[in-house]
């Protein structure tokens, strides 16, 4: 989309936004006994159907422009954050780094039902290590970013919601997945509509920004997909004490259409015993031929499947997951911008990483307690073991993979604002030798949040 069209769309959503607040100061009165609403439309929606979002609550409201500012609210994060990566490949070298950062943000009162919100999101290496050592997940190649990440004017009607601007999402393929020092955030004008147990939401996303996102240009916004203008996005959600569903479908321009469901339902076989069942597809076309081939090097094309189990015993929780995708030679699965809703994601490894000119089958086995049960509140403690078998390249159907990854990962809710998070990653190659997939990573991150 050109630069022109863009701001076209923002103005003329916001000019909408401010028409339809202004002839609504009545209704907005009646906003204020709603009991579930969150701050941005941005997070209308769940990463997947099985991670149930906080809602949040409705911001203040104001009576005029300057009590909007005064009324308004700020909160943020501050985290330190260490990283190492021991890879056994032949010429690399152990790389880590020490890096502290976070969030500051300020978002208004409602006035007529509007607000604004803007976040500054940093974070800058502590100790530098050379660049052969250096890792660059925390702080960019550059050892440090500042921006302006979030930056967005936000309105709610009576189960209406629409943001326009830099905004945090999550939504199934495209979500903030806070897996390093800050999130990633969207540039995009999204709209939902609550009644009930359902959510509608729809949207046109364009540029984001993160640690997935490469670090661009002083790890500013970048194009979601090279050779793609945008994003068109569409979902309904189904929310209840019996199950959560939802169906979503993604359009990028020139590049793929992606049509994607899930159900998880949750079965309370006794007091402290739960069974959840949940199952997955995802259905991928490429109608652009020798573009994509230029710009991706493969079609995005394909189809995958998945189930999973969860049971839950007195603080104990035992998983399974399992997805196939079926793709050929020339053709490669799409993963999303962010975690993935795929069942079996974790740390590192994701369900279409070797769905590439063949077809892929990945499993995961979890174990994890929560030290609550024995009056250690905020305290869990979890083990994921993934297995994952596919092609290595989209274009050669016999180019072979097979990786085993283990996470060990802990986390302690001290108090409502001081929080501790560690994972320890073992990957092993079991198809090559002195291979990149062969290594040992660690992270930790104190979380102060306010």
């Amino acid at each position: 989309m050109k630069m022109g069209v863009k701001t076209m769309i923002i103005l003329i959503l916001t000019v909408g936004l401010l028409s339809a607040g202004m002839a609504s100061v009545q209704a907005a009165e009646k906003v204020a006994q709603l009991d579930e609403a969150t701050a941005s439309a941005g997070e209308l929606t769940k990463k997947t159907v099985e991670e149930v979002e906080p809602v949040e609550k409705v911001p203040a409201k104001a009576t005029s422009f300057s009590e909007a500012f005064t009324k308004g609210s700020p909160s943020g994060q501050i985290r330190l954050g260490y990283i190492w990566h021991n890879s056994d490949e032949s010429g690399t070298k152990a790389t880590y780094d020490l890096a502290l950062g976070g969030q500051l943000k300020f978002e208004t009162a409602a006035l007529y039902g509007i607000n604004l919100g803007a976040a500054f999101y940093t974070s800058h290496s502590l100790i530098r290590p050379d660049k052969k050592h250096f890792d660059d997940e925390l702080s960019s190649p550059d050892k440090h970013y500042d921006l302006l990440a979030e930056a967005y004017i936000n309105g709610e009607w009576q189960g209406f919601k629409a943001c326009v601007g830099r905004q945090l999402l999550d939504t199934p393929f495209a979500d903030s997945d806070d897996i390093r020092m800050t999130p990633h955030t969207f540039e995009a004008a999204v709209a939902g509509y609550s009644y009930n147990d359902f959510s509608f939401t729809g949207g046109y996303l364009w540029e984001w920004q993160g640690v997935d996102a490469g670090y661009h240009n002083d790890a500013d916004f970048d194009n979601m997909v090279p050779g793609s203008d945008g994003t068109w996005m569409a979902g309904i959600s189904y929310d209840s004490d019996l199950f959560t569903a939802g169906l979503w479908y993604y359009g990028v321009r020139d590049v793929v259409n992606v049509l994607y469901a899930d159900i998880v339902a949750p079965f309370k076989l006794s007091d402290g015993i739960t069974l959840t069942l949940g199952a997955q597809a995802a259905f991928q076309g490429d109608e652009t031929n020798h573009k994509t081939y230029a710009e991706m090097g493969s079609k995005i094309k394909g189809d995958l499947y998945g189930v999973m189990a969860e049971l839950s015993v007195s603080g104990i929780t035992a998983g399974a997951a399992y997805n196939h995708v079926s793709v050929d030679e020339g053709e490669a699965l799409f993963g999303g911008w962010g975690g993935g809703p795929f069942f079996t994601n974790i740390d590192t490894l994701v369900a279409n990483e070797f769905a590439a000119g063949q077809d892929a089958d990945s499993y995961t086995l979890s174990l994890g307690y929560d030290f609550g049960e024995i009056g250690v509140g905020g305290l869990s403690l979890g083990y994921t073991f993934g297995h994952y078998k596919g092609g290595a390249d989209p274009m050669d159907s016999s180019a072979d993979a097979e990786v085993d990854e283990n996470d060990i990962t802990i986390e302690y809710e001290i108090t409502d604002a001081w929080s501790v998070d560690a994972v320890y990653v073992i990957s092993h190659d079991k198809e090559n030798s002195d291979s990149e997939w062969d290594y040992d990573r660690a992270q930790i991150r104190v979380n102060f949040t306010f």
